[in-house]
């Protein structure tokens, strides 16, 4: 167990003992403490040397995206023209609760821009940079319950880590955007945006072998357009992002653990 490790309800924290008590936003379950909030893992230190494990809430953000924002997004679903994703983050800050985000066709890169196919370039699960160009109608999405349900403890992990690609651009509040009214359209046409972290697994049929399963093991950028699976050696495509090598190494490290 690790002291600020994020969360979510049901995730196994410790065994509950004599020297671990549980604490605030957890419960003790077949000799088990688990949490029962979205938070960071605490631990208090008692002098007889027990410890209380705890989780402490994510607070609500005071921030939404807006335009121009850098933004980290979950790829959800992907058609011919377009793909779907949950934004989670905006600069380093984490959102309360995921809000829309799509990319066009030819938002995805800078050149031959109407030749971009969105299958070729992420997939599902995918984590991707991109930056906000505009705010788009009523889009509702509230159902903050059902994100942190359906988020995998290794995807929060992986937040966590990839927090600090997205720090160039300074947060705002901005009280005239409601982010939670607006679907965000988003680009990744430039360097520095597209998928920093992908997921392989070794291909079962000639379409895994092409487009890439949607979860796996962490992929390796090795160029603008493919990723590897450090395994199997299976080449996927992707619209890769440019990162320093040392975070990619800190990403795959964080999933591997």
């Amino acid at each position: 167990m690790h002291d600020n490790r994020i969360v979510v309800p049901g995730d196994l924290l410790c065994s509950s003992n004599a020297t671990n008590k549980s604490g605030p936003s957890t419960y003790c379950c077949s000799g088990n403490i688990l949490s029962s909030a979205f938070g960071y893992i605490k631990e208090e230190f008692h002098a007889d040397g027990s410890k209380t494990v705890l989780v402490e809430p994510l607070k609500t953000a005071g921030i939404v995206p807006y335009t121009g924002a850098i933004v980290l997004a979950k790829v959800c679903s992907i058609t011919g023209r377009f793909v779907r994703c949950d934004i989670v983050a905006v600069g380093d800050v984490y959102l309360a609760g995921p809000f829309k985000g799509l990319i066009r066709r030819e938002d995805i890169r800078a050149t031959q821009r109407d030749q971009a196919e969105p299958g070729c370039c992420f997939r599902p699960g995918d984590i991707v940079r991109a930056r906000v160009i505009n705010l788009l109608g009523p889009g509702a999405y509230t159902d903050t319950g059902s994100f942190i349900s359906s988020t995998s403890s290794q995807t929060l992990s992986t937040l966590l880590t990839t927090q600090a690609i997205s720090c160039s651009v300074a947060a705002t509040n901005d009280a005239n955007i409601s982010g939670y009214n607006s679907i965000c359209l988003l680009s990744t046409a430039e360097p520095d945006l597209g998928v920093v972290l992908g997921f392989g697994r070794s291909p079962e049929n000639s379409f895994l072998e092409l487009f890439g399963s949607t979860s796996g093991s962490p992929l390796v950028p090795v160029g603008w357009t493919e990723m590897l699976c450090p395994h199997t050696l299976t080449r996927y495509p992707r619209k890769v992002a440019r990162v320093p090598d040392e975070l990619i190494t800190q990403l795959i490290c964080t999933q591997l653990e």
